[in-house]
């Protein structure tokens, strides 16, 4: 393996650590103050901020994608190479454990009590893909829009990408808790599996499969309409 390649694969699992810890920490805390109806914001706007955070420390290592939702997307339409998705999944689930396991090693047996922020639904399957796929959807509209497109405004990609995250947090966490990252569902559900409380496995596919649908749709669709040209070899 490439000194280059290791060095982005380390920036990712960081990246996906910092915005699982604090995404993942702030539904804890949330929880254990036994917030009300600020509570959503606060932790809309903690993975939003974590993962502006993640980008702009990170993203000129790695590209700053920290969930592989992006990954697939940008190889989908030719802006990342294939070959290098798997190791990119991997540094991506293992920084999601990374960030949960600091958050319970932080909070113990409180942040067990608080379900460590793992996300759940308790809807039908059908209605957890939609929103999945939703707010997957606005996320990499955000990052084609923003850190794709040759005429993007520079600077701004990390807020901006990082407040599309917190939106449709806003909207769809009471559904699915709004993950449309498999980093962040796959952390706790780890780390509750070897605490002995369990995880929910059977809904782990719609955190798969809702997310990939949406960023792939967002992902083409923003070809066509935002960055305006077609796709390029990436390397195979």
């Amino acid at each position: 393996m490439d000194t280059s390649l290791v060095r982005r694969l380390l920036a990712e699992l960081a990246g996906t650590a910092i915005l699982c810890l604090f995404g993942i920490g702030a539904a804890v805390s949330v929880a254990a103050a036994r917030a009300g109806g600020p509570g959503l914001l606060i932790i809309a706007l903690a993975h939003g901020l974590a993962l502006a955070i993640a980008i702009y420390a990170f993203g000129s290592v790695s590209g700053g994608h920290f969930n592989p939702t992006v990954t697939v997307a940008l190889a989908a339409r030719g802006r990342f190479s294939w070959r290098e998705v798997p190791a990119y999944v991997v540094a991506q689930l293992a920084g999601g454990v990374l960030g949960a396991a600091l958050v319970y090693a932080t909070y113990g047996d409180t942040a067990t009590a608080a379900g460590l922020g793992a996300t759940t639904f308790g809807a039908g399957y059908v209605q957890a893909l939609v929103a999945e796929a939703i707010g997957a959807f606005i996320l990499v509209t955000a990052v084609f829009a923003l850190a794709v497109a040759p005429d993007a405004p520079r600077g701004v990609a990390g807020i901006g990408i990082g407040l599309a995250l917190a939106t449709q947090i806003m909207v769809f966490g009471p559904l699915t808790g709004a993950s449309v990252n498999l980093a962040r569902t796959f952390g706790p559900d780890i780390v509750l599996f070897f605490a002995g409380k369990g995880a929910a496995w059977s809904q782990l596919f719609a955190y798969l499969a809702g997310p990939l649908v949406g960023g792939l749709a967002a992902a083409f669709l923003s070809d066509y309409l935002v960055t305006r040209r077609p796709a390029v070899e990436a390397g195979v």
